[in-house]
């Protein structure tokens, strides 16, 4: 090809072709990319080389060659690919994201993170579109790893990007982070920068690190910001400008270091500090400073079927289905239990049934397994999960039907306070309909919750539980960000609203007051104020924009109290859709199918009055009938819908995606027999993030035993 010696040359060094070393190799590039775009990437690949060997300077055939393994999943050749590309070229971003993408890929994310800030640090505003590739990957990685700051920067990263047209796994990251219940709405936004008081000497090295971190040179902009800190170790706005560097870095326990110095920062506002506390405790991956300690006991036994034979009889101890054992092991080469038990904070119920009332319904205080003997091992029992609270109780029921055997006790992995405060239903199905099943759950959640916050030990509060610190004002901030933890998990709030009320009773501390904005105001309103908001005196628009916002982060709360306040509102015609966006948030934020399906009843008026499509209306039928155990109303609703949208292929592709997704129809289209739609739902805690990877399946999809999902490159189809 003819080459134009004044463009820039694609190995990515920034430089004209004329001034680099490939002008002397560039030429062989059109005969490779059209071997690429024809499919045939290996004689690509030896070509390359080949051009390699007669010009090892040949700077753009390992940028080319690298992307070309990623694709390919040959990772260790990538490596050595990176290596190469960093010895020719050590500040060249391309070479400097290939070695990122071969460290992440490696599995270590620390390195991977690192070389990636120096390649943006190299490549300033304009960043090429390998780069935003793999920091695409780079977030989705983060995100599975419990960093969700880091990862949401990377995302954005691509999102935000001129003219990039790859971000598809980004907005997907971005997407099921946002939604996910069980990820702290603190940890959906990255916090504001502090703004640096107008009349500080320190201005202008302040403002110099600032526009650094806007061009995306992190690690230049940190050193600036660490000398600033030298002199002014507690100012607020340099703290802030190393938390954003420390968020890029990926690096946690710098991020939580902090956010604890931020919120000792007394010329904050209160609420302002006591939120950076409770996310210094959210940033860490396991957030071991709102976990709650947990023990296992194990005994070895001599005879097994007579411990499984006194557990059986035994009043406490309830026997796990046998399909459950075989799950119940820690690798494919384990052997799984011969039996497993709950033992129950109380007896079982004589009668299933029937649900019995809530006060009745038994928690467990731990999962017992039974193994049998093995090559290496004695027989053994093994109680896991069992809280500090409880270590009495079980070693006295386990001694009851093991007659003697020692009991050794170990910590545990300790549980995050989201799982913790979970009431740990008893796994017995009693008789009776999935509405009531649903109802009687959210009514223990409000009962039981508080009690198991209030009196949760963690390392935020010294060790000690916000009951023991009631009357202690100099932990006021600790306890308060503890609630703010609370407070912040749609997965609790959005289903059990009045956990937060008891706790701050129980825990003897004011609710935060609620909001009034005015219309200038509502975009500057922080994710976590948005069930503050009082919407009484708010115009249609400002309600829409809110609600918006409420859906994108999975806020229920607030969604509810936005969707109410827009269907009492007066609207133009123009505005009448809004209606419909707002019923289809009650339908979806209710809580419980029995809610939804009224709501969807008025929805359904609405629609018929207005003229308004009821597709989307009907679709969420189908699958609330199917929740609420309602067979009859399933089939009238499918048969509604093939009748009015039948001929709409848009809304039968939807349909058929739902109806696969619940298992009714296989990938192929063919029917399956329906899943019995009885039974109460799953209790307790240990829901996962709703994190969607490429190969998962749908969000809501149990999670594998044998681990998340692979890594999507692009290229990967």
């Amino acid at each position: 090809m003819t080459v134009d010696l004044y463009a820039i040359c694609p190995c990515g060094s920034g430089k004209k072709i004329k001034f680099c070393k490939c002008k002397d190799s560039v030429s062989e590039l059109d005969l490779v990319l059209k071997m690429v775009e024809g499919g045939q990437v290996v004689p690509a690949l030896d070509r390359l080389s080949t051009i390699l060997q007669e010009h090892p300077d040949a700077a753009w055939a390992l940028a080319v060659r690298g992307r070309l393994l990623l694709d390919l999943r040959e990772y260790d050749s990538l490596s050595e690919n990176a290596e190469r590309f960093i010895r020719l070229q050590p500040s060249n971003p391309l070479a400097l994201t290939q070695r990122a993408a071969a460290k992440l890929f490696a599995g270590d994310l620390e390195e991977a993170t690192g070389s990636m800030l120096e390649a943006l640090t190299e490549s300033g505003r304009d960043v090429d579109t390998f780069v935003l590739d793999v920091s695409s990957v780079l977030a989705y990685s983060l995100a599975q790893g419990g960093m969700f700051l880091t990862a949401r920067v990377y995302a954005t990263l691509s999102m935000m990007a001129s003219g990039y047209e790859g971000g598809r796994t980004a907005m997907t990251v971005l997407q099921q982070m946002n939604s996910a219940p069980t990820i702290n709405q603190l940890l959906k936004a990255i916090p504001a920068t502090i703004e640096r008081p107008l009349d500080a000497d320190w201005g202008e090295r302040y403002d110099e690190a600032t526009t650094l971190l806007r061009s995306n040179k992190v690690l230049l902009a940190e050193n600036k910001f660490q000398s600033l800190q030298r002199t002014h170790a507690n100012e607020p706005a340099v703290l802030s400008g190393l938390l954003t560097c420390a968020i890029w870095r990926g690096d946690a326990e710098a991020q939580s270091a902090l956010l604890k110095k931020l919120s000792g920062c007394e010329s904050l506002d209160f609420t302002q500090r006591t939120r950076f506390l409770a996310m210094s405790a959210l940033v860490e991956p396991g957030m071991p400073k709102v976990a709650v300690e947990i023990k296992k006991l194990t005994a070895d036994i001599e005879d097994v079927d007579q411990v499984e034979m006194a557990m059986a009889a035994d009043s406490r101890f309830f026997a796990l289905p046998s399909e459950m054992l075989g799950q119940m092991r820690e690798s494919e080469d384990d052997v799984p239990p011969r039996a497993g038990f709950q033992l129950l904070d109380r007896d079982k119920p004589e009668s299933i049934e029937s649900l019995p009332p809530v006060d009745e319904i038994p928690e467990a205080e731990s999962l017992v397994l039974v193994f049998g003997k093995q090559t290496d091992r004695a027989a053994r029992i093994e109680a896991l999960d069992v809280r500090t609270k409880d270590l009495d109780d079980v070693r006295s029921r386990l001694a009851s039907v093991i007659d003697g055997a020692e009991l050794k006790e170990e910590a545990a992995e300790p549980l995050p306070l989201l799982v913790a405060c979970q009431p740990p239903i008893a796994m017995i199905r009693f008789k009776g309909k999935p509405g009531e099943a649903q109802a009687s759950q959210l009514e223990l959640m409000e009962r039981r919750m508080p009690e198991k916050i209030v009196t949760a030990e963690l390392e935020l509060l010294g060790g000690k539980s916000l009951q023991d610190l009631v009357a202690d004002d100099s932990k006021r901030l600790e306890r308060s960000a503890v609630v703010q933890v609370i407070q912040q998990y749609d997965a609790i709030v959005g289903k059990a609203q009045g956990v937060v009320s008891k706790v701050n009773e129980l825990a003897q501390l004011e609710p935060l007051p609620t909001i009034k904005p005015d219309k200038e105001a509502i975009e500057t309103i922080d994710n976590a104020d948005l069930d503050r908001v009082d919407p009484s005196d708010l115009d249609v628009e400002s309600l829409i924009y809110l609600l918006q916002r409420a859906q994108q982060i999975s806020a229920s709360v607030a969604e509810q109290k936005f969707a109410n306040r827009l269907l009492e509102s007066e609207m133009t015609e123009e505005q009448q859709p809004a209606k419909l966006v707002a019923y289809m948030s009650l339908i979806n934020s209710a809580g419980s199918a029995d809610k939804a399906l009224a709501y969807l009843d008025e929805a359904k008026k609405f629609a018929a009055t207005t003229g308004v499509s009821d597709a989307s209306l009907l679709l969420s039928e189908v699958s609330l009938r199917l929740q609420s155990g309602d067979r009859d109303g399933f089939q009238t609703a499918m048969q509604t819908l093939s009748e009015k949208h039948g001929n709409d292929p848009e809304v039968m592709a939807q349909l058929q995606q739902m109806l696969i997704s619940m298992g009714l129809l296989r990938p192929d289209g063919s029917p399956r027999t329906a899943p019995s739609p009885a039974g109460p739902p799953a209790a307790g805690g240990g829901e996962g993030s709703g994190l969607w990877t490429p190969d998962s399946g749908p969000a809501d999809a149990p999670a594998s035993s044998e681990g998340g999902g692979k890594l999507w490159v692009p290229g990967m189809d």
